[in-house]
């Protein structure tokens, strides 16, 4: 009897000791393996282990059709030659074998030949299977990818939806783009791909793939994404990929293991994000609230002003005198500060440059702020460093860029040239990257105390290999400054866009997708036009870990237009607005909008865990935080929402035509309105003026009305309560004045 046949077990029905629900079964005449549970079945070949089916039973669809190659598959650098389990066979040199253990549910797969070995373990679970892959290479080669699984194949005509980790918060992709021609395959960690996952939905039927990988194990690069390629190739006309492979640097006699790849089956996308999050120990990590402690709140309530100080706005020193002219509190977001023009000189920003002040200003300005309710937040780059830095030519007058530089293979550094400057990439296993970032932040932190620091570049760039002889291998870029920088997560650290592994330390994310694509139609160029919208499943994975920002220095993502502001709202992204002496945006009614907002919503939304994101009809989002429902209803020029907190605290939106049952006059009105106990306070910062029957507390029968006027007078009106509600005349603003607050009372 052959090795095979003595390891088939038919399929007469579990054998003793068997996992309750899983089932094994080896059919000789159909060439196939297939494990069976109330979830799913996977289908295998005999003759290699290749995937030749997977079907969600629940919805009957076949989400795997195949694959573009078998289990696993490697590439070995400077060669062409295919290498992967569909190269093996049950016969000759390059040996398939496998054996069912039925006590644990687990399928191993065997692959012998004397130049590689590997072994597939597929482990099979109720709703879910996972693959590890471990392979010893003796090619005399060094292998710098390994397939884990090789391309899976999907249905292009059934798929339905797929989402996408890309850009914050991430990418739902429709059917359309499924019919297209798109290798859209980036590496992870960074932008373009902040989480190692994939989902596709058909119909009911649901697919995701994740690995998991959790802290302190290193962070393992991976290139993926969903593929289809031109008609006549595997991932292309009647079919999809999912592309998922590791980058690897696996020298010859060496052994390597992947990390555990889960394809979850069966549950929809707002289930397997969550179980991303918890198989890969993110529940675990601090929160907003424990990384702000005290602050939380007030950091939550506060819009981000950048202050761009080459931009016509009062130096450091005057900055006391301006302040009331903010909507306390606010995050302050000084930028341009340092010497010469941006990042002319990054990583040395202090002192200031001499015509915004000096050091002793700086201190006072933080004082001021401070005073004021404020907070503040200095931009820096410890990333990347100009080549005219004084810190640059100082190091470099005593050695090559190796001494701080991440390297590329041949020793070259590696620079990358943000128009007028170029500058070097810094590898953090340096000493000299430590130390000038150690100097940098106990510079700060002993001259000029601030309440963040905002890191630029650091979770926007993608992962690169380093090659610098300091780096313990090529494959740690990005674990090097995880732990160059989790010493000062106590200063509360924040970094352009951001991705998961960074939320252990970081405290808000900067940027996203409405940055990148309004600045350089970013989505587009990734997706098509047409083939993307937004998704929360950031907020889904880690939105009660970090402050989501949509700033990232980009005018285009301040909150002055009605699509921006119920896209931070609906996508739990904090508010951000610039103080430009240029344009006198102080005196703009959208500062208002911006405060207003913040400080009654943020503290419903920020730093909460997402519980719910629904489309119940077509061009509606309905959002929901622990005590806050956003239901957003999305035109391109005038979209509109209304946030409503649970506990009725807050009903805030932009309306028109009515709000929270109370006929409005024509326009578009952004309303705030907050309720406690003992009063109800109504504010309008934009929109014309307009009779409201406001929500007043139970019991009541007459009220009050107390606002400042126009004239600066105190005005009053009082009026009985009809219905449960109190009407009077909301105004907005007018030219020059900001719009009243009105301040409702029992009568």
């Amino acid at each position: 009897m052959g090795v095979l046949a003595a390891l088939s077990l038919g399929i007469s029905g579990p054998p003793a000791g068997a996992v309750a629900g899983i089932r094994f079964a080896d059919l000789p005449r159909k060439g196939q393996l297939r494990i069976t549970t109330s979830a799913y079945q996977l289908v295998l070949s005999r003759k290699n282990g290749a995937i030749l089916s997977l079907v969600d039973r629940a919805a009957n669809k076949q989400l795997v059709a195949g694959q573009g190659g078998c289990m696993w598959g490697a590439h070995a650098e400077g060669g062409t030659e295919y290498i992967g389990g569909c190269s093996f066979s049950p016969k000759g040199s390059r040996r398939f074998s496998y054996r069912w253990d039925p006590r644990n549910a687990r399928l191993t797969l065997k692959y012998t030949r004397s130049s590689i070995t590997a072994t597939a373990v597929v482990s099979a679970s109720t709703n879910y299977f996972d693959v590890v892959v471990t392979v010893t290479n003796t090619l005399q080669k060094v292998l710098t990818s390994m397939l884990v699984p090789d391309d899976l194949a999907g249905n292009s005509a059934d798929v339905t939806a797929g989402y996408c980790p890309t850009f914050l918060p991430g990418i739902r992709i429709p059917p359309s783009f499924f019919k297209t021609t798109k290798i859209n395959i980036y590496n992870y960690p960074g932008r373009y791909i902040w989480a190692d996952y994939l989902a596709f939905d058909e119909g009911t039927g649901h697919l995701a793939l994740y690995s998991v990988n959790p802290d302190p194990s290193p962070i393992r690069p991976v290139e993926m994404g969903f593929v289809r390629t031109q008609p006549g190739s595997f991932c292309s006309d009647s079919h999809f990929c999912i592309t998922h492979y590791f980058d690897t640097q696996i020298s010859d006699g060496a052994r390597w293991t992947s990390p555990l790849i889960r394809i979850r089956i069966g549950e929809t996308v707002d289930r397997t994000l969550r179980d991303y999050r918890t198989d890969n120990g993110i529940d675990d990590w601090p929160s907003v609230a424990d990384k702000l402690g005290a602050k939380a709140q007030q950091y939550e309530r506060s819009p981000l002003i950048k202050a761009d100080l080459r931009k016509n706005i009062p130096p450091f020193a005057d900055w006391g005198a301006q302040l009331h002219r903010l909507p306390s509190p606010v995050l302050l977001h000084p930028v341009r500060y340092q010497p010469g023009r941006f990042d002319e000189f990054a990583p040395d920003f202090l002192p200031p440059d001499p015509s915004v002040g000096t050091m002793a200003d700086l201190r006072t300005m933080i004082a001021d702020a401070h005073e004021h309710g404020d907070l503040v937040m200095p931009y820096l780059n410890v990333s990347w460093w100009n080549f005219n830095s004084p810190t640059v030519h100082r190091l470099l007058a005593d050695g090559g860029p190796a001494q701080f530089a991440a390297l590329k293979k041949d020793g070259t550094p590696q620079t990358v040239t943000y128009p007028p400057f170029t500058g070097y990439v810094v590898s953090a296993y340096t000493k000299a990257a430590q130390d000038r970032v150690h100097d940098l932040m106990d510079q700060w932190q002993q001259q000029a105390p601030t309440d963040c620091y905002f890191i630029d570049q650091l979770g926007a760039r993608p992962w690169l290999r380093d090659y610098n002889p300091a780096s313990p291998d090529s494959l740690s870029y990005y674990d090097g400054w995880l732990k160059l920088m989790a010493p000062y997560a106590s200063r509360c650290l924040m970094v352009e866009d951001g991705w998961d592994r960074l939320a252990r330390v970081f405290a808000g994310f900067h940027g996203g997708l409405l940055d990148v694509q309004r600045e350089s139609a970013e989505a587009d160029k990734v997706f098509g036009p047409g083939n993307w919208e937004p998704y929360p499943m950031a907020d889904y994975i880690f939105h009660d870990k970090v402050l989501m920002y949509q700033h990232d220095l980009a005018d285009q993502t301040m909150t002055t237009d009605p699509y921006t502001l119920t896209f931070n709202v609906a996508y739990g992204f904090m508010l951000s607005y610039t103080w430009d002496g240029t344009t006198d945006s102080l005196e703009s009614p959208w500062l208002d909008v911006v405060g207003s907002f913040q400080h009654a919503l943020g503290p419903l939304y920020a730093g909460q865990p997402l519980q719910d994101f629904r489309s119940p009809a077509a061009g509606q989002t309905v959002t929901e935080f622990p005590n806050l429902t956003v239901t957003a209803n999305w035109d391109n020029t005038k979209p509109t929402f209304v946030a409503q907190a649970k506990d009725d605290s807050v009903t805030a939106g932009i309306v028109t035509g009515s709000f929270d049952g109370s006929a409005l006059s024509a326009g578009t009105h952004y309303l705030v309105v907050t309720r406690t106990s003992n009063d109800v306070t109504v504010h309008q910062p934009l929109g014309p003026d307009t009779p409201i029957s406001v929500r007043v507390p139970a019991g009541w029968t007459a009220a009050q009305a107390t606002w400042l006027g126009a004239d600066g007078l105190t005005h009053t009106q009082s009026g009985s309560v009809q219905g449960g509600r109190f009407t009077f005349t909301c105004a907005g603003p007018q030219p020059g004045l900001p719009a009243p607050t009105y301040h409702l009372t029992r009568g």
